[in-house]
């Protein structure tokens, strides 16, 4: 039964060796002579005889022969391990852009616009650090969960006023300036503060704590509206190329839902939605948020102050033109959209976002 099993398994290694051989013969037989290929063809033809014959030693010999064959026909190259592992890598990244570009694109949320359907980046009280908050596990929470642990201390001591002032930060979460003794301590907008305005605090004395959570991260489908028409309520992401409107950063790409189609006539009498002057509550994206659900606000006017230019109030009509479509975001709000700069032209739009990848929470999944 052992040698049973033996020739068996050179009868495999012969095969093998035959097939290298075969793929030898057909990427050199057209750039060498036949006198060259000659010793290649003769150790074929005796490891072809050897196999049949079932013989245990010809096999191995033959083996041997059609290698040394092969060597002078395709002889290694300096570093061939790691040349074959670049050209694996360099091939992996092409086919990932290329399926990047023209099927699915990876997309992070930058703001609030669209709470509580995605979120940008906030925070979340805490009491303190926990035991995921320690090294190591706190690389596998911020993996899995997008949350990290942060905690501003004061670093002088006196009376906690403030805020006084707010500026935006490149994370797009922005942060308010608290004063100390006479020295400025910027905190990040949404982190819980553990002490009063007013109250007296000491040096290293921790004055705001809490989670920060990373924006959730998602999969916009670049595919479908190239063969189907965009519809009502998507999760739209779009290139805010050519709308030159103050506040809106140009070059770069926005998410809101879709709620205006081409040549509609579109207005909003608090909290609801109207297309045409008829009330909109279709589909079931926009009726939650009209219906203000847990979370939800219901749709509002721009504010003027703010630089709302086209839905300022109930009395405003936005008219959509034949290839112009309305982007607005589900938190109204809080929401810069096409009250403020209009109606977003068919050829900036990306696709509807399908799926939110990163991080597990109550929103990973499918976008609706």
């Amino acid at each position: 039964m052992a040698g049973y099993f033996q020739r068996r398994k050179f009868i495999k290694h012969g095969r093998e060796w035959l097939r290298h051989a075969q793929l030898c013969r057909h990427l050199r037989e057209d750039v060498v002579s036949p006198q060259a290929l000659g010793p290649l063809t003769q150790a074929e033809a005796e490891l072809k005889e050897a196999i049949i014959q079932k013989d245990i030693a010809k096999i191995e010999e033959g083996c041997g022969a059609v290698q040394k064959a092969v060597s002078v026909l395709m002889p290694l190259k300096a570093f061939s391990g790691f040349r074959e592992n670049l050209e694996v890598f360099v091939v992996a990244i092409a086919v990932a852009m290329a399926f990047r570009t023209y099927c699915l694109q990876p997309f992070k949320i930058p703001t609030g616009s669209m709470q509580p359907t995605l979120y940008g980046i906030h925070y979340e009280p805490a009491d303190g650090k926990g035991l995921f908050d320690l090294v190591p596990l706190k690389f596998v929470q911020w993996m899995v969960l997008g949350r990290t642990y942060v905690e501003c201390t004061a670093q002088t001591a006196g009376v906690l006023r403030g805020p006084y002032s707010v500026r935006r930060t490149s994370d797009g979460v922005g942060e308010a300036a608290y004063d100390i003794g006479g020295l400025v301590h910027p905190i990040p907008l949404g982190l819980p503060l553990t002490v009063s305005n007013g109250v007296e605090v000491v040096t290293g004395q921790i004055i705001a704590r809490g989670y920060r959570i990373t924006g959730d991260h998602l999969f916009v489908n670049r595919v479908k509206w190239n063969f189907m028409k965009p519809t009502r309520g998507e999760v739209m992401v779009f290139r805010t190329d050519g709308i030159p409107i103050r506040g809106l950063i140009e070059q770069t790409h926005y998410i809101k839902r879709m709620c205006g189609l081409p040549n509609e006539s579109i207005s909003i009498r608090e909290p609801n939605l109207y297309v045409n002057g008829a009330l909109m509550n279709e589909p079931p994206a926009i009726r939650r948020i009209e219906e203000k659900s847990p979370g939800y606000a219901g749709y509002c006017p721009g504010e003027v102050e703010q630089g709302a230019l086209f839905i300022r109030s109930a009395k405003d009509v936005l008219k959509l033109g034949p290839d112009q479509y309305l982007a607005l975001g589900d938190n109204t709000h809080n929401s810069l959209d096409g009250r403020y700069w209009g109606a977003v032209p068919a050829e900036n739009l990306v696709g509807p976002a399908m799926i939110v990848y990163w991080p597990i929470s109550c929103r990973w999944g499918w976008i609706w």
